[in-house]
């Protein structure tokens, strides 16, 4: 059989130019490139509505660069809504709708919901001039507008490319894991770990890190001593003469306080009598180290001045940076004619917003110690000669001076008197007791055992209310009802409070609605504008504290008109 002869392949020639596939054009590239990261539409419907939301009144007027940087946060979390409502969706059997409608869908959103923007921003500058009319403010003009769009508009950019900055991380994360577990198990574990992380981070390293940062700035204020403040020569003050607290180590508020008030012959030319010089105690952080040792040595400062034959004896709570308000114990020396006595003792330099966030233990340890040590040795003197025993507390001062108390029994058992100012929302026993206010009664003011002891007030004359008789001892809550500090807590971001649901109390806008997360997005914002309004309005309680105390102490021989003439003497002093 003949053989066959092999044949070699032939060689493959390249195929005609015209014949390879070049794939899509690089416009095409460039379309399905921006198709892939075009905003999601359902997403851009939530974040204008948001947007409008975070733009609506609260507590008090914002400032342009707050009033966008809430805007913008609200735009973003509306659009991460809209995004997963989105999701949701696709997930049901419905129709795909088509090219069309897609396309009509885009051009009205773009047309409505710019002009629905526009609509806000408006709305927003004329929401809030109606804020500032009710606090004594001027009105600002539409040109607000454009600013707070302006701050707006990268900020929402900026947290929506945050957003999926740490869904792709998600999804990293997850893609990893599915090697070793089922597809629903490593998302759901993504999702946790990545959470985790995000935590760690703000919560951890940033968080550490900030408040290192805020200890020595303020630990360096602390150390300083406020321009025109010079040591007592008076052995009734603490770091004056015989003190055994030290001038250097009272810290700055501390000195400022000791050194500051009414003399004696200021007091004497106010009353027209003789007068006798304030007693002020203070101990400050570096005095002692502990909290117990610092109230403990108050108690002796105390013994040292002989504040037990004194008239009024005032434990004072203080706030953050430990400081006490002027116009509160300059009123109370005033009316009893400097026959007073009042103690603090320091636990935080810092501002009391960041305090509230690391020092919030202090504040009540301190608190607590104190009041319980000079209870104790006040208990010890003769009733008959012993002075009225008051409580007081503003801010987180009034959470601090609170916590020695378990409930409203413990309050008028263990003291005289007592004024609570401006008692941030987790204060205790002020949480229960509102709680447990009287029905048809208010939030914002509640009414509590009809009065008998304990009464709340948004300005003095609310302290006659209900009109029956307010037995002793007298305890006076103060708080308005545009005080942020009184209002914020975590439960915002997912409850509608009492007082949002009730008719507004004075100073507050019937325009202003509660929106999941935004409106403690805004209550947060207006904590740091709280005292930057006239008094009587937000967080500024000062010109009414003649009139509070002069009726909690009802000092002897004390008139309407004294009360009149005090408020204007302390009006201009300062507030914060």
């Amino acid at each position: 059989m003949a053989q066959t002869k092999s044949r070699k392949p032939r060689p493959t020639l390249p195929a005609p130019p015209e014949a390879i596939d070049p794939g899509p054009s690089r416009s095409v590239r460039v379309r399905r490139w921006l198709r892939r990261r075009r905003p999601n539409w359902l997403g851009l419907v939530g974040a204008v509505l948001a947007f409008g939301a975070a733009l609506t009144p609260s507590l008090l007027p914002r400032p342009w660069l707050f009033e966008g940087v809430i805007a913008g946060v609200g735009a973003a979390i509306g659009y991460g809504t809209g995004v997963l409502l989105s999701w949701l969706v696709r997930k049901l059997p419905l129709p795909e709708p088509s090219a069309t409608v897609r396309t009509w869908a885009w051009r009205g959103l773009a047309v409505l919901g710019t002009a629905f923007a526009v609509y806000f921003l408006l709305l927003g500058v004329g929401w809030q001039n109606e804020v500032r009319e009710l606090v004594g403010e001027q009105d600002e003009g539409l040109d607000t507008a454009l600013v707070v769009g302006v701050v707006a508009v990268p900020v929402a950019i900026g947290c929506v490319l945050l957003g999926r900055a740490l869904r792709r991380l998600t999804h990293g994360v997850a893609w990893l894991i599915d090697k070793l577990l089922p597809r629903a198990v490593s998302v759901a574990l993504a999702v946790v770990l990545v959470a985790l992380l995000v935590y760690g981070a703000v919560a951890g390293v940033l968080f550490r890190g900030f408040v290192s940062v805020m200890n020595n700035v303020y630990a360096s204020d602390n150390a300083a001593t406020a321009d025109g403040v010079t040591a007592p020569t008076s052995p009734m003050r603490s770091g004056g003469q015989g003190s055994f607290a030290p001038w250097d180590t009272l810290g700055s508020q501390g000195r400022s306080f000791v050194a500051g008030g009414p003399t004696g012959q200021q007091i004497a030319d106010f009353s027209g009598t003789t007068s006798k010089t304030p007693i002020r105690i203070y101990v400050g952080l570096d005095t002692k180290p502990t909290a117990q040792e610092r109230a403990a040595l108050a108690v002796q400062e105390l013994e040292r001045t002989d504040a037990w034959s004194r008239k009024v004896l005032v434990v004072a709570g203080t706030t953050g940076t430990g400081w006490i308000e002027p116009q509160a114990v300059d009123s109370l020396e005033y009316e009893w004619n400097g026959d007073t006595a009042t103690v603090a003792i320091q636990y935080s330099y810092l501002p009391s917003w960041i305090s509230t966030l690391v020092d919030v233990d202090k504040a009540r340890e301190a608190g607590q110690a104190l009041f319980d040590a000079v209870y104790a040795a006040w208990s010890k003197e003769p009733a008959a000669t012993r002075p009225m025993l008051v409580a007081y507390g503003l801010s987180l001062g009034s959470f601090s001076s609170q916590s020695a108390f378990t409930d409203a029994a413990d309050i008028t058992s263990r003291t005289q008197g007592a004024v609570f100012v401006g008692s941030p929302n987790f204060s205790q026993p002020w949480g229960q007791i509102s709680a447990d206010r009287d029905p048809g009664s208010p939030q914002w003011q509640p009414i509590y055992a009809a009065g008998a002891n304990i009464r709340f007030a948004s300005s003095p004359p609310d302290l006659d209310q209900p009109t029956t008789p307010w037995a002793d001892p007298r305890v006076a809550y103060l708080q308005h009802a545009n005080d942020p500090v009184v209002w914020w807590s975590p439960a915002l971001i997912a409850q509608q409070p009492d007082w949002l649901a009730e008719p507004p109390g004075p100073g507050r806008t019937p325009t202003m609605r509660w929106y999941p997360v935004l409106t403690f997005l805004q209550v947060t914002v207006d904590q740091f504008v709280g005292v930057d309004v006239p008094q009587g309005q937000g967080h500024n309680y000062g010109t009414a504290m003649p009139a509070t105390w002069a009726a909690v102490t009802q000092p002897p021989g004390w008139t309407q008109a004294k009360t009149d003439k005090l408020t204007q003497l302390i009006a201009g002093m300062p507030t914060g």
